[in-house]
Formats: structure tokens, sequence, C-alpha cells
């Protein structure tokens, strides 16, 4: 799903929850320099088939969750791309859970320039971005 709050991008590609690769590809309008590359994480099950569907995650898949987006978003921010630049961001929702989990590592993400799209309960997006969005 595209972030509201984010029209000044471009999204050329959003996966569902059901895909695999990067849940969202997007680039800044009318600048083609870089490409953003983001995975999303949501605040509890979106299957309907799980026992824990529609309930918050706990710490515990918390904890997964945020690991899996950062070594995700550092992968990115790793590449050496000869063509347009690759930048990194990670989408979370803005619950205390998630932000304590982002504000032990928030220091790395910062240096590896990895921005962090905080989502609210409204679909609201705040931007950690180390680069212009």
């Amino acid at each position: 799903m595209p972030l509201p709050g984010t029209q000044r991008l471009r999204h050329s590609a959003v996966a569902d929850f059901e895909q695999r690769g990067h849940d969202i590809i997007a680039d800044k309008r009318g600048d083609p320099t870089w490409t953003l590359y983001v995975e999303a994480k949501g605040e509890g099950s979106s299957k309907a088939t799980t026992a824990r569907y529609g309930s918050s995650f706990n710490s515990g898949q918390v904890f997964d969750h945020v690991a899996k987006a950062v070594l995700k978003a550092l992968r990115v921010a790793s590449w050496d791309t000869t063509g347009p630049q690759s930048r990194a961001g990670i989408a979370l929702p803005e619950n205390a859970a998630h932000v304590q989990q982002v504000e032990m590592v928030g220091r790395a993400l910062r240096n590896a320039e990895v921005a962090v799209f905080w989502v609210g309960q409204d679909k609201s997006v705040r931007v950690e971005s180390p680069w212009p969005i």
C-alpha cells in the first residue's frame, strides 16, 4: 500500500502481503537519480487463517519483524549499483513496541542512511530520513 504523506514519491511497485521482494519501490517525482526500496511491517497479523488475526504482535514478534526489516534495508544500503542510486527505508507502525526497537538501533540506521516511515493509526506518515523526500 502506498504510504500516505509521501506525495513527492512515485510508487513504481507495491507488493501485497503474500508477495516476496521489496514491499514498496519508489522514486522521487522529477528526480530519477535514485530509487527507494522500503520494507514494510504491520502491527498485527493480516492473515485471516492465523489464530492471531486482528491482534497486535507481541514483543517477540515485533523484535523479529523489526530485525528482518532492518536487515533487508541494510542489504539495499550495501548495494553497489551502476544505475540510479539505491536508497533504503523501513515502514513500521508508530507504536511503543516498534519505536522502542528502532530507537535501540537508531544511530546505526542514520549512519547507514536508512529512512524510517512511521505509520500512525490514522494512516498518517511521519518520516525520519537522512535525505530529502
